[in-house]
């Protein structure tokens, strides 16, 4: 994402994050060929200043980007998107209501979602700021370790190993793995696996693959529990 020849943010699949934009022409570039699916949230300087708590991190920075009027990140590390994010974008863009009640259902939707998104992006700086000054902080080799586990789930998903398989693999153990693994990622070994499952079948369900096919293809023995773990993370049916 540019502010004309600027660059403010690059998003990896399945990250968010909120900005203060400018009038100024905002330009969304993305490789030729690639297939994306965005969601853009739209909200006035003066509702989200409404929404947020003066003691959260984002308002004084909003506050000062708006008297500037200078585009800014809210954070400088994007979040993962959690399931249930998901099914709140979904929700909103699936509105069943018209008129007045439609954006009263939206509102809701939408106070919804940044209590979770803020309270995530809270905890994620007070994360970082404890990392900063504490001892035992993660050391680059430990960092780099997390990285090969990530490396070797994308490549196992037919046959994921165990966590601690996994550990021996990139020279940890489990305790640490799962420790280090939601300090890189924001999630954990299992949650990383599912969210990549996830976009997999979804990826193949838009290609024209039976969702029986694809069920099978992520690991799931019954199409059912496919189904189930389907619309719990996406909000929707793998048949929609």
């Amino acid at each position: 994402m540019q502010d004309t020849d600027k660059t403010l943010l690059s998003f990896k699949k399945q990250e968010y994050n909120y900005l203060f934009l400018t009038k100024e022409n905002v330009h969304l570039n993305w490789l030729p060929g690639e297939r994306l699916e965005i969601f853009e949230l739209g909200m006035s300087p003066e509702l989200m200043l409404h929404y947020l708590p003066q003691e959260h991190p984002f308002y004084a920075l909003l506050h000062r980007s708006i008297e500037r009027n200078e585009p800014a990140l809210m954070s400088n590390s994007n979040l993962l998107l959690q399931a249930e994010s998901n099914n709140i974008l979904y929700k909103m863009i699936n509105c069943p209501l018209d008129g007045r009640y439609k954006q009263l259902y939206i509102k809701s939707k939408l106070g919804e979602l940044l209590s979770i998104e803020l309270d995530a992006f809270e905890q994620s700086l007070s994360a970082s700021r404890s990392k900063a000054i504490k001892p035992g902080a993660l050391r680059p080799i430990d960092i780099e370790r997390m990285h090969q586990a990530r490396n070797i789930i994308i490549s196992n998903l037919q046959s994921p190993c165990s966590l601690i398989d996994l550990a021996h693999q990139v020279g940890t153990n489990d305790a640490y793995l799962k420790r280090h693994f939601k300090a890189v990622f924001g999630t954990t070994v299992f949650g990383y696996l599912h969210m990549v499952k996830m976009n997999q079948a979804k990826e193949l369900l838009q290609a024209g693959v039976s969702v029986t096919e694809v069920a099978t293809l992520t690991g799931y023995k019954y199409v059912s529990h496919f189904n189930r773990a389907f619309k719990k993370h996406f909000g929707y049916a793998p048949t929609k």
